[in-house]
């Protein structure tokens, strides 16, 4: 199902979502819009066989796959992500879970996926992870990424609807950026500050004055 015709075709961002139904494409595709240059197109299949179809049928930028609905291609969920990326043709594909251990995410991830996103996330995050995704894997098809900041006010998909979220102090967002990429890389902080483009005795000193700062507020 095609949700968003093309402005400009060679300017238009064409995404894949593969999910059973959970997440709503239009909703997907609005909120994207709010972060990306243009407005993209979303296609949407219910399973992961259909993905596969529709993998082969036409090319696509991007791939978000729903762990939960690969069932029907295979199983356990790497083997079915390892098909897809095969199918992708050097699409970005990021996996999307609703709480997977860090074990199975990295799992996911060594069967090809580029990263993998647990709901619920922002439109701005998933928007900025791909376009950083893009630029480190130098992805020559990507479009209609902005350079620009995301919005001050997160979109957040919960199950088929999006809820704007409060913006949350800098110190607070930077400690989520670091905690989940520490969590990405199985706790290796080495990894995660050369990921993160940071040195890991800067993460080892902003580590030690939150927990610092958290246990003056639980004193107080």
């Amino acid at each position: 199902m095609l949700l968003r015709a093309a402005m400009r075709p060679e300017a238009v961002l064409r995404l894949l979502l593969i999910e059973s139904g959970t997440t709503d494409p239009q909703v997907l595709a609005d909120a994207l819009a709010q972060t990306l240059a243009t407005p993209p197109q979303v296609m949407t299949a219910g399973g992961g066989r259909r993905g596969a179809e529709a993998l082969r049928a036409s090319r696509f930028d991007v791939v978000l796959m729903d762990l939960d609905s690969l069932g029907d291609l295979a199983s356990p969920p790497a083997d079915a992500v390892a098909r897809l990326v095969k199918l992708a043709e050097g699409a970005l594909t990021l996996a999307l879970s609703d709480g997977s251990s860090v074990s199975a995410n990295l799992e996911v991830m060594r069967a090809g996926a580029h990263d993998c996103l647990t709901r619920p996330f922002a439109a701005s995050v998933l928007a900025a992870r791909i376009a950083e995704l893009s630029r480190r894997h130098g992805t020559a098809r990507m479009r209609g990424l902005a350079d620009a900041p995301p919005p001050d006010a997160a979109v957040a998909f919960e199950g088929s609807r999006a809820v704007r979220r409060p913006v949350l102090p800098m110190w607070r967002q930077e400690q989520r950026i670091i905690e989940e990429a520490i969590a990405s890389f199985s706790g290796n902080i080495s990894l995660a500050a050369q990921a993160l483009e940071l040195s890991p005795s800067t993460i080892y000193r902003k580590r030690q004055h939150w927990a610092e700062s958290n246990g003056k507020r639980g004193a107080a």
